[in-house]
């Protein structure tokens, strides 16, 4: 039964220009664990692979904002600490360091992922049919469930070059675990026999993912409010075929505004310190989206932005909340399920099933996060990011731990 499966999807595969990861798929990676289970090609089952492989390559990372900033005041030899809050977690902050100052910085982020597009990992029936090729004897019914996690360990460092202008650094280490379950029923379509198949596989995989350089730099300055613009390289260092990178260079000039808080005795409006990011995302070639002629495309480029505050609790507590979004253009999506009607036993059959559905999205989160300092310029920070939509590859809460410290 299942040669006839193969030589149906291989027709298929010949017939429907469907995105590809390649035309060859062996079990080395986890990116062969989806078309592996479900006895097709690559060419054929890549719409739910690459949608997959391109945000679990992508998530966000927390930004290398130092907490502390310093500034040179006349009269005194060395710089000083002139913050009153310490700082985002997930966007920046138009304040740079101060020259010559350093920091570094070391999180932890765990995403365990639960709905693709609208859709829960859980459930996800895609039904197998070849309309328009001839003596297409097969038509194979599966319903699907994947667990996907990812623990993302990063470190960061920036360095104040002048009073104006940061340099900084982010090294992601991940490790992905994939696991895929089909449970499926081959039809005939031209009588009454049916086939039914269990299958079953499960993968991890640990590296260091895209490396990011990136500076910004301070454009303007008054009392109260700051605007900074930078711009962050991304190189594909990452194994982009085990989900650890997007394996594309990637562009992203920013835009941030931010107020400073005011230093107060009494918990006011003055300790509340606004911010807005806003940023674009150009990415080249990647493997991820490799066409059925084997050549590599475009990886989907993003419009990204972050507005919240920060408040400044006690001179050793400041509070931290974000509404977090990006808008992807052009991306691999899957549908919601979707009425399909088949040929079965020479009558037609109707089955509910996922497909392809390429387009633009926009996802949405809620950060709350904490930065604490318990001792001279070391923080501790903590946070936790809420999925308020369900468009993407999404976990429902992304816990995030974290500490640094500013030399």
């Amino acid at each position: 039964m299942f040669t006839r499966i193969a030589m149906a999807v291989l027709l298929a595969s010949l017939a429907a220009p469907i995105v590809a990861l390649g035309q060859t798929c062996t079990n080395t990676s986890l990116s062969c664990l989806v078309p592996t289970v479900l006895h097709t090609s690559t060419s054929t089952f890549n719409f739910l692979n690459e949608a997959l492989g391109e945000q679990i390559g992508e998530v966000p990372l927390a930004t290398p904002a130092s907490g502390f900033i310093y500034t040179f005041v006349p009269g005194k030899a060395l710089p000083v600490a002139s913050q009153q809050s310490f700082g985002p977690l997930l966007a920046e902050r138009a304040e740079t360091i101060g020259r010559h100052k350093a920091y570094l910085a070391f999180t932890y982020q765990w995403y365990s992922f639960s709905v693709i597009d609208h859709n829960s990992l859980k459930n996800l029936p895609v039904l197998f049919y070849f309309p328009g090729v001839q003596n297409a004897q097969v038509v194979t019914y599966t319903q699907n469930r994947i667990a996907a996690s990812l623990h993302q360990f990063v470190a960061y460092g920036t360095f104040g070059l002048t009073d104006r202008i940061d340099i900084s650094f982010a090294v992601p280490l991940g490790r992905v675990a994939l696991g895929v379950s089909s449970r499926g029923t081959e039809y005939s379509t031209t009588s009454s026999a049916t086939a039914s198949f269990a299958e079953y596989m499960a993968g991890t995989a640990s590296s260091i993912g895209d490396v990011i350089l990136a500076a910004k730099g301070t454009i303007y300055r008054s009392e109260r409010f700051d605007m900074a613009m930078g711009t962050e390289i991304r190189f594909p260092s990452g194994d982009a075929r085990n989900f650890l990178g997007s394996g594309a260079y990637g562009v992203k000039p920013y835009f941030v505004l931010s107020r400073r808080a005011r230093g107060s005795n009494k918990l006011d409006w003055g300790r509340i310190a606004p911010h807005l990011n806003v940023a674009y995302q150009w990415n080249g070639n990647s493997v991820l989206a490799t066409g059925q002629n084997g050549v590599e495309g475009n990886l989907p480029g993003y419009f990204g932005y972050a507005a919240g505050a920060e408040l400044a609790v006690s001179r050793h507590v400041t509070g931290v909340l974000d509404l977090v979004g990006r808008e992807y253009f052009g991306a691999a999506q899957v549908s919601t399920p979707r009425t399909i009607t088949a040929q079965v036993d020479n009558s037609p059959m109707s089955f509910s099933s996922l497909v392809q559905a390429n387009g633009s999205y926009n996802i949405n989160d809620l950060a709350i996060g904490v930065k604490a300092n318990p001792w001279r310029e070391l923080l501790i920070m903590g946070n936790v990011t809420i999925k308020l939509n369900s468009a993407g590859l999404r976990a429902t809460a992304v816990p995030f731990v974290g500490a640094s410290y500013t030399f």
